[in-house]
């Protein structure tokens, strides 16, 4: 299952995708397995302070690290990749797992928690060299870096792999494009599937030797570090292209290549006897099991106990234990101390549809946003190790710049009905027309959520009565969830036509800035006629202005501190009802080793992981 925003239920910005679970594609790979060593010597990971224990120990330590692994390291899986080709996937664990076997110009660090939310450089000599007031961003690769093959990765490869995966998307469906929207194409290139001609490439994108890559964009951008560490980056040279069937032929720079691909069944990889350690000095990439096999389309009902019966180590989906399997952690302290609850890098929340009146008056949106009972819905969601935490504001605590939010903070965070009534009442003085003379709202209106979750079923049923209590009253509406966004909550005529007054969502960045987690939600050219995902509506030229500052701004700390006034903005106009910052439970087998949970992956930092 895809953690990122088209899974989640929205894209930032550029990502324009379906809500699906991850795609099967409907071709086998196959390769041969050379003769591999039963154990290799590596490196702790970066930041390691010796061993972690407890729960949440993964969390903000490194659990059993070693310096001496071997043996086969077993990942399952309930799902499969929409395609393990770097440029053309989208789902958060194929992000991760790509660690293994490719390498991209920036990734997270290997560190767990927050620090884990930095990017540093991978195949990139540095982070970017920012010039022209913004507009230019240049990067060095590092020299000798080499394919499976042998031969060497060139700066020529990197802008290809970015312009297929941003460019070719009429072949490769699957992945983000934010580089189509902001690097300059003065050319209107089509694309390598389109344009034959192997000379012809993005004007904007520049190689003026096998190590320099050049970027000029059309407006700054100043996370554009987070684009690079995009699985996107990772390098493939033009004449091994194979379109959507290069996932087949993979060519490997990490330090495993993909062995066999069955689709739907399973993968398995050894370590690349073309990596050079020399190339990667801060050992991103290290050689902790001689095999890395993949079981793929497990039963979910049954996956944890492939991770307590041993035939497993880890669950590559890294979306936390199934409810049953939750309560039965909670109340063993010897499984709960191999557990971290960790954040997920999403929000689950509410929009408050401004074209629906009188959701147009802002005291009117305040009424929702005072009457939600979060502490009843937290419950539902799973509870505090389950579920996660009662949300404050739309970014997650994991974002840079977080800041708390205050303006809607109740008693025991049960919802306040007196505030609520008091702001309809202020809202009944301006729109006296949508009233009964009891203060009640006279239409009934519409909640949407999404129909594959029996938790937002529930959520919405509070919240139903919560509406209730202050005077307003609404009906559930539970719409197919691949076309959520497009025919229902997203659409506006839809919306228009049944009153939709709210709607349910659930939210993750692409990449853990400020931008990567609300542009898609909250900024005016997010808004479309159908299939969009800023559910409120809401034009707010203080949100766009913030954007356009934050994006401006090279220093990070200041960054944050405008992205967190955005976010701040969109509650105080009450557009969003923050409701949960989402968490994982998840589950390590004492079979695990160097175990840690990086919050820029939003999962265990895969490429890391050994087995005992």
């Amino acid at each position: 299952m895809n953690r990122h925003s088209k899974l989640l239920g929205g894209v930032a910005l550029a990502a324009s995708v379906a809500l699906a679970a991850s795609a099967c594609s409907s071709s086998k790979s196959s390769g041969s397995k050379p003769t591999t060593p039963t154990s290799a010597v590596t490196t702790l990971p970066s930041g390691s302070t010796g061993a972690a224990t407890g729960f949440n120990a993964a969390v903000t330590g490194i659990v059993r690290p070693t310096t001496t692994e071997g043996g086969t390291l077993t990942f399952v899986d309930r799902s499969d990749w929409d395609s393990p080709d770097t440029g053309n996937t989208y789902a958060a664990f194929s992000w991760a797992f790509a660690g293994f076997y490719s390498r991209s110009m920036m990734t997270y660090a290997p560190k767990p928690g927050i620090d884990g939310a930095k990017v540093v450089p991978d195949l990139a000599q540095g982070p970017g060299v920012v010039s022209d007031n913004g507009l230019t961003w240049t990067y060095k690769i590092k020299p000798g870096v080499k394919y499976q093959d042998g031969s060497v990765v060139k700066s020529a490869d990197v802008k290809y792999a970015i312009e297929r995966s941003n460019w070719g998307q009429d072949v490769l469906e699957n992945g983000p494009n934010y580089f189509k929207n902001f690097v300059e194409d003065k050319t209107s290139y089509a694309g390598p599937y389109k344009d034959k001609d192997t000379t012809h490439g993005v004007s904007g994108i520049e190689t003026p030797d096998d190590t320099t890559i050049v970027f000029h964009l059309t407006q700054p951008f100043a996370d554009f570090d987070y684009l690079m560490a995009i699985p996107g980056s990772a390098p493939v040279p033009q004449a091994a292209d194979k379109g959507a069937d290069y996932f087949k032929s993979y060519l490997s720079t990490g330090q495993y290549k993909i062995d066999s691909y069955q689709v739907g069944a399973s993968m398995e990889l050894s370590p690349n006897p073309a990596f050079d350690t020399s190339t990667d000095p801060d050992k991103l990439h290290v050689l902790r099991a001689s095999k890395i096999v993949v079981k793929l389309k497990q039963d979910k009902a049954t996956i944890d106990d492939k991770l307590f019966d041993g035939s497993a180590n880890a669950d590559l989906a890294g979306v936390g234990v199934q409810p049953a399997t939750q309560t039965k952690i909670v109340n063993d302290p010897k499984l709960k101390a191999d557990s971290d609850s960790a954040y997920a890098n999403s929000t689950e929340f509410f929009a408050i549809n401004t074209l629906t009146k009188p959701f147009d008056n802002i005291d009117c949106r305040q009424a929702v946003e005072w009457v939600v009972d979060k502490k009843t819905i937290l419950t539902q969601s799973g509870g505090a190790i389950g579920g996660g935490d009662i949300a404050s504001t739309i970014t997650p605590p994991t974002v840079p710049g977080w800041v708390k939010g205050d303006q809607y903070i109740t008693d025991d965070n049960k919802g306040d009905v007196t505030k609520a009534k008091a702001s309809l009442a202020k809202c009944q003085t301006a729109e006296p027309t949508f009233f009964n003379t009891d203060g009640s709202l006279k239409d009934t209106f519409t909640l949407t959520i999404r129909d594959n979750s029996t938790k937002e079923e529930n959520i919405a049923q509070t919240v139903q009565n919560n509406l209730k209590s202050m005077g307003m009253n609404v009906t559930i509406d539970a719409k197919p969830f691949g076309e959520y966004n497009s025919a229902f909550a997203g659409n506006k005529k839809y919306d228009a036509d049944h009153k939709v007054a709210i709607s349910f969502m659930k939210w993750g960045a692409d990449f853990p800035s400020g931008y990567g987690f609300m542009y898609g939600i909250l900024a005016s050219s997010a808004i479309h006629d159908s299939g969009g995902y800023n559910l409120s509506f809401y034009p707010d030229q203080k949100i766009d202005d913030g954007f356009k500052a934050a994006l401006a701004e090279n220093d990070p700390t200041k960054r944050g501190a405008l992205y967190a006034a955005v976010d701040h903005q969109a509650l105080e106009d009450a557009l969003v009802v923050p409701l949960v910052w989402d968490k994982n439970l998840i589950y390590r087998p004492q079979s695990l080793t160097n175990v840690m949970f990086n919050q820029g992956l939003g999962m265990l930092y895969m490429s890391q992981l050994g087995v005992k």
